[in-house]
């Protein structure tokens, strides 16, 4: 079956930006894995680093199991990942491991470093995966042999759909989520110590009520009052790499609107 490979930074970013097309892919047969580069350690004003990354790595494990996924984590630290050889080579074995077929990932965009050097080291590891001069061992000394192809990689929506100078993005598709909005809902809320980081930082529970929020905004795109949720996409259509439409032919025409054309 197809796979795909939702590759974030920090976990509840794959449920906040992109669990719906997640969910939709599941729902017709494919593979989905879940990854991030930290284990979210800086994610608690209570909880030692050390305690709340155990907290997180769970609640991620939690909330890919609810769609029968996988969840890997690189252990990189919060505020510290950086695009290089010591992010990209790691970054290239797991995509040697999953080998996907469509790789989503953060927008080159977003509102901060963490996010943006995920998206340009998920690129690059991705670019760097099919070629066989770019070795990769394992710890137990295995070697992972290169990819095939190189995957279609799609960046998911920035947060608040806007990029880092605040101007709201325009994604290459728009995918209709109004009919699961309620699991990716189920799987944010999984990300418990988030959700009570927020509540009481904000008096209510804003942490899903801000994921709904921004479906709904980027549902306008859709032009169709039928579609009450939706998630947008930016198709990376770089030399070499896929520029095929991914998600029509899975989803249908009534699931996705294409906003740019190639």
């Amino acid at each position: 079956m197809p796979t795909a490979l939702a590759f974030m930074a920090h976990p509840d970013d794959a449920e906040f930006l992109c669990a719906g097309l997640l969910t939709l892919l599941r729902q017709v047969g494919w593979d989905v894995h879940m990854a991030t580069m930290t284990p979210g350690d800086l994610g608690s004003a209570t909880l030692s680093s050390e305690e709340i990354a155990r907290v997180r790595r769970g609640e991620a494990a939690a909330s890919a199991a609810l769609l029968e996924a996988s969840y890997t984590c690189l252990e990189y630290r919060d505020l510290t990942v950086v695009y290089g050889e010591e992010t990209k080579r790691p970054a290239s074995a797991l995509l040697r491991e999953v080998r996907p077929d469509l790789l989503v990932t953060l927008h080159p965009s977003d509102y901060m470093e963490d996010h943006t050097e995920t998206a340009r080291i998920v690129r690059e590891a991705a670019f760097a995966s099919t070629i066989r001069n770019w070795k990769i061992t394992l710890p137990d000394g295995r070697e992972l042999p290169p990819c095939d192809h190189l995957p279609t990689v799609l960046y998911a929506d920035p947060v608040d759909n806007v990029d880092h100078f605040g101007a709201r993005v325009t994604p290459t598709y728009v995918v209709d989520i109004t009919d699961v909005i309620d699991f990716k809902e189920q799987m944010l809320a999984c990300h418990d110590s988030q959700r009570a980081w927020l509540r009481e930082q904000h008096g209510e529970d804003e942490y899903l009520l801000w994921m709904r929020r921004t479906a709904r905004d980027r549902a306008r795109d859709f032009g169709k009052k039928r579609v009450k949720y939706a998630e947008g996409f930016t198709q990376h259509r770089g030399n070499a790499f896929p520029r095929e439409d991914p998600l029509t032919p899975v989803l249908g025409k009534r699931r996705v609107k294409t906003l740019r054309e190639k």
